[in-house]
């Protein structure tokens, strides 16, 4: 069977602009496999009302135990919600003990090519790691990265990003 990769290459990488929303509240709870029906159905439930979460991901968790780690962003203004939610299931031993979620930021953007070129996400956080930006989390999704600052630190991963990325005119950094 033949592979064909393509990879695409410009000088100086492009994005449709950083976009930054601060002052979030980022939670982590840990699910066992045997408990992700009830976990799926439950996770929807909270959203009944309207978009409850502005990201929602996952991740195994340590070799020597079976759980799955979610991590769920949202607004303060669901905030206490998500997290009523998640002590009851913690409460009904469909999770672990939830853990106090962190206050953070969170900065995306979005570029051509993105799933067609290597080196787009070490582009990004070569400059974050230069400066010394605290990353908690980043995480892909097709053509858009999304990375998870410490509160407070966003606007200053915007400013470093939007200076190495080439973003068109008329597009707001």
């Amino acid at each position: 069977m033949m592979e064909t990769i393509a990879v695409y290459w410009e000088p100086r990488i492009r994005t449709y602009g950083v976009q930054l929303v601060e002052g979030l509240q980022l939670f982590q709870i840990a699910v066992s496999p045997v408990h992700m029906a009830q976990w799926g159905q439950a996770l929807q439930s909270v959203a009944e009302d309207g978009p409850a979460f502005r990201l929602v991901w996952a991740q195994a968790g340590a070799p020597d135990t079976d759980r799955i780690k979610f991590f769920l962003l949202c607004d303060h203004g669901h905030g206490r919600k998500v997290h009523d939610y998640l002590e009851g299931q913690a409460e009904r031993g469909v999770a672990d003990k939830l853990q106090h979620p962190l206050s953070v930021d969170l900065l995306f953007l979005q570029g051509p090519h993105y799933g067609d070129r290597y080196g787009v996400l070490d582009f990004t956080l070569g400059p974050l790691a230069e400066a010394e930006v605290p990353l908690l989390a980043v995480t892909c999704s097709v053509a858009t990265l999304y990375l998870i600052t410490a509160a407070g630190w966003g606007a200053r991963a915007k400013t470093l990003l939007s200076g190495v990325f080439e973003i068109p005119c008329g597009v707001e950094a």
